[in-house]
């Protein structure tokens, strides 16, 4: 098989993979059964949401790092990508900077949390990964 019928073959597996993990994601969220759902299914669906985010935003990342795409690819579609790309990067950040705050709030006003542990906890692990380099 030739570079780009290889190459093509790839983008289009990308497409009809990403289709596909779309499909299941709009009909979960627009089935609403989030509403019932228990802290356990709300975290392992919010942790599968944050894999796929992660997966398109290296893909993304891979996509706009290799040569043969960029040198190609027209500046309509880098505009695209731009505007699209800091919205969604300025949107998660709003909502990081909410949750966290929110968050840190709640475990302040009802002292559910020993935030000391966990600063210490979160210390320790830093100190670690320096130590393993």
């Amino acid at each position: 098989m030739a570079f780009n019928e290889t190459f093509v073959r790839s983008m289009q597996d990308w497409v009809n993979e990403q289709k596909k993990i779309l499909e299941i994601a709009v009909k979960s969220y627009e089935s609403k059964n989030y509403k019932d759902a228990d802290r356990l299914n709300l975290l392992l669906a919010s942790r599968t949401a944050c894999q796929h985010i992660s997966r398109t935003i290296k893909g993304f990342e891979n996509w706009l790092q290799n040569p043969a795409i960029i040198s190609v690819m027209p500046k309509e579609m880098l505009e695209e990508i731009y505007s699209k790309i800091w919205k969604l990067m300025i949107d998660l950040i709003e909502f990081d900077i909410k949750h966290t705050s929110d968050f840190l709030n709640h475990v302040k006003d009802k002292q559910k949390l020993d935030i000391s542990s966990l600063l210490i906890r979160e210390e320790r692990s830093d100190r670690s990964q320096i130590y393993s380099l």
